[in-house]
């Protein structure tokens, strides 16, 4: 305690502590000489010593270090200046795409008790389940007694509004949907839980705030107004809110009671068909109860479901309770995407601070002087390295505020291009505050610590620790062009390459029929119809049926393990005129005939991975006893999803039970608005309440590529980003380097060496680090690239024109920084030279 009170008392007091120590080491100094005694010491350095006796000295010794920072700071405003903006752009990425990470999966909906609401999904060992069935969700909504609470979404086509062609998003949501979500109207109200979609009540509507913007002007008059959704009259109760937040971060323009279902969509039976899984499920936790106990209460449910219910229930399934306060859920794929950018952005990061380390070790021959100096007068070598680190944090935090605001920019310019949920915002929460004070402290270390190292040395080992720069401003530097390069090869080859099929003048239009409770023997009927009725059509090329239409909502695929490789293959079930339609050639054999069964088309890249060097017809594939005959091989073509790069498809032939749930897909010789007018047409004399969903492949192959152009833009600017640094960096410490070397150099020449033989001593320096430092980034760069060739179409782990392209620039680079400050050395008088520093 009295220790205590004694540091208490000079940290209160330090000011006329050290008047008093001077004084009275001066009377020991003069008293010494005036006797002829020894000399006394060093002031300096036992006024420290002195100092640190007391203890807590290391407040003043901060705050001197501090400001002696700020001023050599603002002796070199140039140095500063650059050095911050350099910190900038690399804090900067790193705090925009944390930011982005942030507000899809951390920050919590602006909603009542966000952090009770969780997503229920079916999970089995074999299987995944997104939706589950409404009867089901019923089952848990009126059994679960850890959760106060359960909502359930389902999706449907878009609906047509009055006589608008154009076809309008809707969600069926049930009553409670906006009330636990504690949403309020911006006009009139939302839904009514105790009145709103029950038996007998009056059909009504919410509309989106866009849409309310849109079509009506932004009218409050719309509250009341009757209207006809897909031909049925329905009032509209209320607008939504402008920053409304949903479960699951969907916004469509229209949202209905979910017991008004069957009133929209006649005949279907979606509600009550235990086996159907159509409905996404949330829940709110009861107070006090945490996420294992309801786990662990709805998996005892749906043991009980079970016994009621077997076919509705899977094999070993469990209800997986996760974190539903959030605009989205990560899937593995997203969290591995989510890895790479943060990898990449982080490279960025450490390829300024190596800039800036180089620039560091560059201004301390400067420093020279200065150093020697603070030595002399008595500071020690730790003292010397906590002054420049001291620097080093001041220059962080510059850069740190910086790059928060240039980040903050950038995540709002996103926002606004993206045209993302009107309730997220750029301005930053504690988490983005957090991140930015550790990539501050992270940055300070990565650029700081080492040449304050090499500088409180006395400059020891420089050489070995530029050359570990230059080996790992390489290394980062060659992944992230190289990933850069894949990303704009993947843009260029998805849009100049064919993907296999003819998607222009081509459409798919789905009637929805399973929506609409038809069987599938009346679908099949409905399905002969509408294509004898569509091949009369002026113009019209051919007609044909596929389950999952191209590029559509729904894709299906499979992992295999085909000769010792994990590929994903994509399979499809189809009529007999649907590689005439998707104009897919046929390479080997022939393709389906009618009523026939057990057979299967595959695709060339799947014949080859699975029967190389082989003839494939005739050969057997499929699960269970009975396997199916591959009568043809076609082409490649990317029908499923254009990142199917490895174009593993198998078609079925479709079978009658499959019927309700079959697309048809047209081709025409006019214009994809005349065949979708004419499809309208034939769809209200067939059955005026379909209202079939007709979507241009076309279309949708554009929206595809893209969001390939954004993702490979947006990479593109962060290589053009890094290539900027890392060329700036690598020219600046080589050309330094090779530039401290000029004594040398005249030495060599006096000696009678040749400008090559020197010439080739350098460049034998930086051979190593350039070879070693390739060879790391390209290696990582391969790795990267397994995992994003899943994600964008086209990309190879062995694209040559990226990977060269590279690693040429990178040598280039590395070649012009060595041999011109080499070549002007090698120029100059060798006596100047013998005297250079």
């Amino acid at each position: 305690m009295a220790e205590l009170f004694r540091r208490l008392r000079y940290l209160l007091n330090r000011r006329r502590f050290d008047r008093d120590l001077e004084n009275e080491m001066q009377f020991h100094r003069e008293m010494s000489t005036g006797m002829g005694h020894a000399e006394f010491g060093n002031l300096l350095r036992l006024r420290e010593q002195a100092r640190d006796a007391w203890g807590w000295t290391w407040i003043d010794r901060l705050g001197q270090d501090l400001r002696y920072g700020v001023r050599m700071m603002a002796r070199s405003p140039g140095f500063t200046l650059m050095a911050v903006m350099v910190l900038a752009i690399g804090i900067g990425v790193n705090v925009a795409a944390f930011s982005v990470f942030d507000m899809v999966a951390l920050r919590p909906l602006p909603v009542p008790d966000a952090q009770r609401l969780v997503r229920l999904e079916r999970r089995s060992p074999n299987d995944y389940g997104s939706e589950i069935s409404y009867p089901s969700f019923e089952f848990y909504r009126d059994n679960a007694r850890t959760l106060s609470a359960v909502m359930a979404v389902l999706g449907i086509p878009p609906m047509q509004i009055d006589d608008d062609i154009q076809g309008t998003s809707a969600s069926f949501v049930t009553p409670n949907y906006f009330t636990q979500l504690g949403t309020q109207a911006a006009f009139g109200r939302m839904f009514d839980p105790r009145v709103d979609g029950a038996a007998g009540s009056p059909p009504v509507m919410v509309i989106g705030y866009g849409l309310w913007q849109r079509r009506f002007g932004g009218d409050p008059g719309v509250v009341g107004r009757a209207m006809y959704l897909n031909r049925k009259p329905v009032t509209v109760v209320g607008v939504a809110p402008y920053s409304l937040a949903t479960l699951g971060g969907q916004y469509p323009d229209v949202w209905l009671p979910m017991g008004e279902q069957p009133y929209f969509f006649d005949g279907s039976g979606v509600l009550a068909d235990f086996d159907t899984a159509s409905v996404r499920m949330w829940g709110k936790l009861a107070p006090g109860i945490t996420p294992q106990v309801a786990a662990q209460e709805l998996r005892s449910l749906t043991g009980e479901l079970r016994h009621r219910r077997p076919t509705a229930v899977w094999d070993k399934e469990f209800i997986q309770v996760s974190p539903g306060g959030h605009l989205q859920i990560l899937q593995p794929a997203m969290f591995q995407l989510a890895e790479i950018v943060g990898v990449l952005t982080f490279l960025i990061l450490a390829v300024a601070c190596g800039n800036l380390g180089a620039l560091l070790l560059a201004r301390a021959v400067q420093r020279e002087r200065e150093i020697d100096i603070r030595r002399a007068v008595g500071a020690s070598g730790a003292r010397v390295f906590r002054q420049l680190c001291t620097e080093s944090l001041l220059l962080a935090t510059l850069g740190a505020v910086a790059g928060l605001v240039l980040g903050c920019a950038v995540t709002r310019i996103a926002l606004s291009e993206l045209d993302a949920p009107k309730w997220l915002s750029a301005v930053p929460d504690i988490r983005i505050l957090l991140f930015t004070l550790g990539m501050s402290f992270a940055s300070a270390v990565l650029f700081g610590f080492t040449p304050a190292l090499q500088i409180a040395r006395h400059g020891r080992h420089k050489m070995t620790v530029r050359q570990i720069l230059v080996t790992a401003q390489l290394a980062g530097s060659c992944v992230l062009l190289i990933v850069a390069g894949l990303l704009v090869r993947a843009a260029h080859h998805a849009l100049y390459t064919n993907p296999g099929f003819g998607y222009e003048r081509l459409v798919s239009i789905d009637g929805q029929l399973k929506q609409h409770g038809y069987p599938a023997s009346r679908a099949g009927e409905y399905l002969e119809r509408m294509q004898s009725r569509l091949r009369t059509v002026p113009g019209v090329r051919s007609v044909s049926l596929v389950l999952l239409p191209p590029l559509g909502h729904a894709v299906s695929y499979s992992d295999a393990v085909i000769q010792g490789a994990n590929v994903r293959v994509y399979p499809n079930w189809v009529s007999p005129g649907f590689f005439a339609a998707m104009q897919i050639p046929v390479l080997l054999g022939r393709t389906f005939t009618p009523n026939e069964e057990h057979v299967v088309v595959v695709s060339r890249s799947f014949a080859r991975a699975q029967w190389p060097g082989q003839n494939p017809l005739g050969k057997r594939v499929g699960d269970g006893n009975v396997k199916d005959e591959v009568i043809g091989v076609v082409a490649d073509a990317h029908v499923n999803a254009l990142n199917d790069d490895d174009a593993l498809e198998e078609y079925w032939r479709a079978a009658p039970d499959q019927m309700n749930g079959m697309a048809l897909v047209a081709r025409t010789g006019g214009t994809v608005e005349n065949l979708a007018t004419a499809v309208k047409s034939i769809s209200e004399s067939l059955d005026p309440q379909l209202f079939p969903e007709i979507r241009s492949i076309q279309s949708l192959y554009a929206a595809n590529v893209s969001q390939i152009e954004s993702v490979a833009g947006a990479v593109s600017l962060i290589g053009l980003v890094a290539l900027s640094l890392a060329g700036v960096g690598i020219v600046g410490l080589v050309s330094f380097t090779v530039r401290q070397r000029t004594k040398e150099i005249a030495v060599r020449l006096a000696l009678g060496a040749t400008s090559n033989n020197i010439l080739k001593v350098i460049l034998r320096q930086f051979s190593w680090p350039a070879v070693i430092g390739l060879a790391v980034g390209t290696g990582i760069a391969a790795a990267s690239s397994n995992i994003l060739r899943r994600a964008l179409y086209g990309i190879s782990n062995l694209d040559l024109i990226a990977y060269l392209g590279a690693i040429g620039f990178l040598i280039a680079i590395l070649a012009v920084s060595v041999v011109l400050p080499a070549r002007r050395a090698l120029r100059v008088n060798v006596s100047k030279a013998l005297r250079y520093q």
